[in-house]
C-alpha cells in the first residue's frame, strides 16, 4: 500500500503523529496545539496509519544584518519500524516546500542530534549549542548605576530587535511567540536592567527603550537543598549590563545554589569568560543547529553582506546528488545579486549545498572548508567571499 506524505488532514491524523513523538522523544510537542495553528503539520500516512509526521515553523531569522525568510522544522517523528525507508527527508521535503510556498521561506533551519541525515539531504551545522552552569558565589559584585525592573514585553521586544541584527540566526519572533513561550516556561519571571538615570517609575523600564538587559527565569529544586535559577531568554547590550543582570538572576530566591543557562541561550563562545573573575563555569555541550537554503538565489539575495568587496564570481553549487547548478555572483555596497547561469569570468568557486549553508550562517570560512575538502575555488576567490561574509558570528538562542 502507498505511503502518502501531505498536511495533517483532520484532528485524527495529528493525533497520530503526536503518538509517534510519544515513541521517538517519550513526550508530545509543547503546546502543539499553538504550533499546529501557526505552522504547517506534515503527516507521513498508509491507509489509515499514521506512521511519522513533523511541525514546520515560519519566522524570519537575521542574518548580516537583515530579516530574511526562514522557517523551522520541529519534532520531526517516524515509526521505528519505519525508519530507514526515506520517510524522514519526504516530510521534511513536504514541509520546507510548504514552507517556501506559502510563506516565502528562502531557507530553512533545525536542531538536531543526527547533523548526518541533514548532510545527506543538503543542510549543514552553522554552530553548536552550549548549556552552562556557575555559582552565584562566582559572581563579580554588580557595577553601580543599574536598577532591576520587571519590563514588559515591548521593552524586551525593542532590546531584541536592536541586538539581533548583529548576530547571524536570531529569529524576528512572530506575534504569537510570546504567548507560547509562556505557556511552556510556566512559573518563569522577566528581570531587567537599566541605568538609574534612565528611570521613569518605579516598577517599570523607562520608555525611552534604554533597557539595557533582560533574562526570562524559572526555578528548579537543586539536591541537596535550594533551587537551580534556569535562564530561559537572556540578551543584554554590552558587557557593563551582564554582572547587573546576573545578579538579578541570583537573587531571584533567596535560595538560589546555581544558575543554569539552558542550550543556546547564550551564544559560544559566552561572553561569560570575559564577565567572571573566576573562571568556575560547567558546560555541557548540545547538538548543533543545522540551515538549508530553499532557493539559493532569493536566499543571496536577501541577506546583509559587508560593504567594503565588490566585484563578481562565478559560484557552482552542487546538490547531495551530484546535480551543479551555476550562479553568477556580482556584489557592491553590502548587496548580492545572483543571477542563475554561468559567470563570463574563469574565476568560480564550487561549494556542495551544504558548505554553502554553512558559510552563509557565518560558522564555516570557506578557506578552512577547503582545507577540509569541503570547498573547491582559487585562495583568493574563497577569501573574497569569506571577507563579503564577514560580520555577525552564527547564534540561534530560541529552542523550537
Amino acid at each position: 500500500m502507498e505511503t502518502r506524505v501531505r498536511t495533517a488532514a483532520d484532528d485524527a491524523e495529528f493525533e497520530g503523529y503526536l503518538a509517534q513523538t510519544r515513541h521517538a522523544f517519550g513526550k508530545v510537542p509543547y503546546d502543539h496545539a499553538t504550533l499546529r495553528a501557526h505552522g504547517v503539520a506534515t503527516v507521513a500516512v498508509r491507509g489509515t496509519q499514521v506512521l511519522g509526521g513533523g511541525l514546520f515553523l515560519p519566522f524570519a531569522q537575521h542574518f548580516g544584518g537583515r530579516p530574511v525568510p526562514s522557517g523551522g522544522v520541529a519534532w520531526l517523528a517516524v515509526a521505528p519500524w519505519e525508519r530507514g525507508a526515506g520517510l524522514a527527508r519526504r516530510l521534511t521535503e513536504e514541509g520546507t516546500d510548504r514552507l517556501r510556498g506559502e510563506h516565502g521561506a528562502v531557507l530553512a533551519c533545525a536542531w538536531t542530534p543526527a547533523p548526518g541525515m541533514y548532510r545527506r539531504w543538503g543542510w549543514e551545522a552553522a554552530a553548536v549549542a552550549s548549556s552552562y552552569a556557575l555559582d552565584p558565589a562566582e559572581l563579580p559584585a554588580p557595577p553601580p548605576g543599574y536598577e532591576t525592573v520587571v519590563p514588559d514585553e515591548a521593552a524586551c521586544a525593542r532590546l531584541r530587535e536592536r541586538l539581533s541584527p548583529g548576530w547571524n540566526g536570531p529569529l524576528r519572533r512572530p506575534a504569537w511567540w510570546h504567548g507560547w513561550r509562556q505557556r511552556v516556561t510556566e512559573g518563569a519571571l522577566t528581570l531587567g536592567v537599566v541605568p538609574e538615570d534612565s528611570r521613569t517609575g518605579t516598577g517599570s523600564a523607562s520608555r525611552r527603550g534604554d533597557l539595557a538587559g533582560y533574562a526570562t527565569v524559572t526555578v528548579e529544586p537543586h539536591r541537596p537543598w535550594g533551587v537551580t535559577a534556569v535562564v530561559h531568554d537572556l540578551w543584554h547590550e554590552g558587557l557593563d549590563a551582564l554582572p547587573a543582570l546576573l545578579a538579578a538572576v541570583g537573587a531571584r530566591s533567596p535560595q538560589v545554589r546555581e544558575i543554569r543557562f539552558r542550550r543556546s541561550v547564550l551564544p559560544r563562545p559566552s561572553p561569560l569568560q570575559w564577565v567572571l573573575s573566576r573562571y568556575a563555569v560547567r558546560e555541557d555541550g548540545w547538538y548543533p543547529w543545522m540551515l538549508r537554503l530553499l532557493d539559493v538565489r532569493r536566499a543571496l539575495q536577501a541577506r546583509g553582506w559587508d560593504p567594503q568587496p565588490r566585484g563578481g564570481l562565478g559560484l557552482e553549487v552542487v546538490s547531495p546528488e551530484g546535480r551543479t547548478a551555476p550562479y553568477a555572483l556580482t556584489f557592491e555596497d553590502g548587496l548580492l545579486h545572483a543571477q542563475r547561469g554561468s559567470h563570463r569570468s574563469p574565476r568560480t568557486v564550487r561549494l556542495p549545498s551544504a558548505t554553502l549553508a554553512a558559510w552563509y550562517a557565518g560558522g564555516l570560512p570557506l578557506r578552512q572548508a577547503a582545507r577540509l575538502g569541503m570547498a573547491d575555488g582559487d585562495g583568493r576567490d574563497l577569501a573574497l567571499l569569506d571577507a563579503l561574509a564577514a560580520g555577525p558570528a552564527p547564534w540561534l538562542p530560541e529552542s523550537f
